[in-house]
């Protein structure tokens, strides 16, 4: 469903509050210019106005992409995609960001992560990620890594490893040393999703060689 309205949005909560609640793709545009981008609105879960900043659910989009690409972002935003580092950092530097992650394993389980404070620091800074006041499901503590950990990608590393994780792991991430989390590992299917050390991982719901069938990452205005 596209939906395209003349006035001007700069995310999903502002199409929410002026009374559009179906979810769906909406042109919205970044604070202070008039660049337009696309972005997948969730208006269902947990009250609606989401901004979809990731989705994965079938493996058709490969996720092992250039620096270059995870900022400008890619995929199929009806389908996976990666909606662009420096677009989720011009929204978060503007007012205070709350982060929601949806999981869905192989068995049919669902679990959530939620961070009532997130914003990511601008490409000069590496895309470095700010989180705060986790609560959520998907284990007792956040497999998120550490706040304050830069962007690393396959041509870009920025982790504090001597290895070079997004190489070995596979996708862009956060990767600190590592860490216990990587949502843009690669694409198991059912029956050859467990040790894979490289895959969908988040560390404390499911360990870390259990690779996830489906994320979701959608982020939404504090003060909605």
């Amino acid at each position: 469903m596209m939906q395209d309205d003349p006035d001007q949005y700069n995310d999903c909560a502002a199409v929410f509050k002026s009374g559009n609640k179906e979810s769906g793709v909406y042109s919205l545009t970044i604070p202070d210019t008039k660049q337009q981008f696309k972005a997948y609105c969730d208006m269902e879960i947990d009250g609606g106005g989401w901004t979809v900043i990731q989705k994965r659910f079938n493996g058709l989009v490969d996720f092992h992409q250039t620096w270059k690409n995870y900022t400008m972002g890619f995929g199929d935003i009806l389908g996976e995609h990666w909606l662009g580092n420096e677009i989720i950092s011009k929204l978060t530097q503007e007012k205070q960001h709350v982060l929601r992650i949806d999981l869905t394993d192989w068995e049919g389980n669902t679990a959530f992560s939620k961070y009532e404070q997130f914003s990511l620091d601008g490409e000069k800074q590496n895309y470095r990620i700010h989180l705060n006041n986790y609560s959520g499901t998907a284990g007792r503590t956040s497999s998120m890594g550490q706040p304050g950990s830069d962007f690393s990608t396959k041509d870009v590393d920025n982790d504090k490893c001597i290895c070079k994780c997004s190489q070995m792991l596979s996708g862009g991430w956060w990767f600190d040393a590592c860490g216990p989390s990587n949502l843009n590992g690669v694409y198991y299917q059912q029956g050859q999703n467990t040790n894979r050390f490289n895959g969908i991982k988040w560390y404390y719901w499911k360990g870390s060689a259990y690779s996830l069938k489906a994320t979701t990452m959608m982020i939404r205005p504090s003060n909605f």
